[in-house]
């Protein structure tokens, strides 16, 4: 018993090691969403609201394009699981080549097509003009931005996470500065509202794929894992394995688009119901977003560690270990969304914002909370099945939750008559669906292996 005990206090160690500084990191870039969320609203409820309109559209295609780059994470950390080092250089190759093309493909159209892309997604026709610059600044974002995660996935899966987690902490004050003074006229600049917070970010973005292709690249075992081969016929021979890279990332990038889409419908939604809903709901998801740093990096940690197990051979080692972290997970979000709820107006009071829109945001919060712990497991859940190869029905089961059972839901709370809040419980009951589904799909796995082995 004693020993058994140990096995998973180690195991808690090990996930705690991985996941931190993801978390930081990903905090760092939630900071980042709502620097310009509070900064943009300086500029007034009209930009929030149409910075918010913004990501009815990128959000969804940055979130898709990195999960379509999934299989980087899970490549590499069966490389590193076998004890195969030089693997692990193959996959980042791979993962950049898939990368470029991915972002090059997703951007173009924001770039071209924002009023059009826009209107078809039913933002609110005011908002269009302001919007769709917003969304062609994105367009220019999001390549390089996804350019930047293999190398982001390579560290983590080798055990380096604190590396992106150093470049995370540089970028986040440049990116802070930029937005306050483009957004809000500062420093001399002229007012630009959300327009200025996106030119921020993309400055910010840039600087950040310099420093994490430097940081691999100067790795002390880069040679060994041979990072710095970078000859025409090492990215011909990495290009064969796009189209593996490609395929498996395809199930989890369309899950992520229309996930994202049941968040963009409801983004929309809180539009159409009001500047002041809009803006309460913006507040309220980037409260959330600060919660799903966390998640992320349980997520991650889960991912890597369940790859390092495929590995190695040793595939009945997923279920501690995902639930090592899912447990982690719950505990660690669930105490921070209490805290959340607890002090919600001190945090609100922080955001410009009108005091109708503070105390919608404050009953929208009291709501979501709860839920803030779900979205957490099943994002663990998730990143545990791609490890075991069982991409397709974490997908599924993503598709389901998210855009059938979240819009559904929607739809029926709103034609119920309870107001904007009916567009947070729609989420929270898509965040315990997933949740109850993902975990269940990789417990039914383990007992079936289990079975078939004995």
């Amino acid at each position: 018993m004693t020993d058994q005990k140990d096995d998973w206090l180690a195991e808690a160690r090990r996930v705690l090691a991985l996941a931190w500084p993801v978390m930081l990191s990903s905090l760092s870039w939630t900071l980042m969403q709502l620097t310009d969320v509070i900064v943009v609203g300086q500029a007034g409820t009209f930009e929030v609201a149409a910075f918010g309109a913004s990501r009815t559209l990128t959000f969804i295609a940055i979130v898709a394009g990195m999960a379509f780059l999934s299989g980087v994470l899970v490549n590499v950390a069966r490389a590193e699981g076998a004890v195969r080092p030089e693997a692990t250089g193959t996959a980042l190759r791979e993962g950049v080549l898939l990368s470029l093309i991915t972002g090059l493909a997703i951007g173009l159209p924001l770039i071209v097509l924002p009023n059009t892309l826009l209107d078809w997604i039913g933002v609110e026709a005011s908002l269009i003009p302001v919007t769709a610059k917003v969304v062609w600044i994105m367009g220019l974002v999001i390549p390089v931005q996804l350019i930047g995660m293999p190398f982001g996935s390579f560290l983590q899966a080798i055990g380096r996470p604190r590396r992106t987690l150093a470049i995370n902490c540089v970028t986040l004050p440049v990116n802070a500065v930029l937005a306050w003074a483009w957004a809000g006229g500062h420093l001399g600049f002229p007012a630009m509202g959300a327009v200025g917070a996106s030119w921020a970010t993309l400055i910010a973005s840039c600087l950040g794929l310099i420093l994490i292709v430097a940081s691999c690249w100067s790795i002390d075992e880069a040679s060994v894992r041979q990072v710095r081969r970078v000859a025409v016929s090492d990215w011909q021979a990495a290009l064969s394995g796009v189209p593996a890279l490609a395929w498996f990332g395809t199930v989890p990038a369309l899950a992520s688009a229309l996930e994202l889409g049941g968040f963009s419908w409801v983004m929309a939604k809180s539009t159409q119901m009001g500047l002041v809903a809009a803006h309460a709901f913006q507040i309220v998801m980037s409260m959330h977003n600060v919660t799903f740093g966390f998640a992320m990096g349980f997520g991650a940690a889960a991912g890597v560690r369940v790859g390092h197990a495929v590995g190695a051979g040793q595939r009945q080692a997923a279920w501690r270990r995902t639930i090592v972290a899912g447990t982690l997970s719950t505990l660690v979000i669930g105490s921070l969304s209490t805290v959340l709820v607890l002090v919600s107006f001190p945090l609100l009071a922080l955001y410009p914002a009108t005091e109708p829109v503070r105390h919608m945001a404050a009953a929208m919060l009291v709501i979501w909370a709860p839920f803030m712990a779900m979205d957490g497991l099943q994002l663990v859940g998730s990143y545990a099945l791609r490890s075991l190869g069982d991409q397709v029905i974490s997908g599924v089961n993503s598709i389901i939750a998210f855009f059938f059972i979240t819009i559904g839901a929607g739809i029926w709370l709103i034609n119920a008559g309870i107001g904007p809040v009916a567009l947070v419980w729609a989420v929270g009951i898509g965040m315990l669906a997933c949740a109850i589904l993902q975990i269940g799909r990789l417990w039914w796995i383990m007992a079936l292996e289990k079975r078939l082995k004995n």
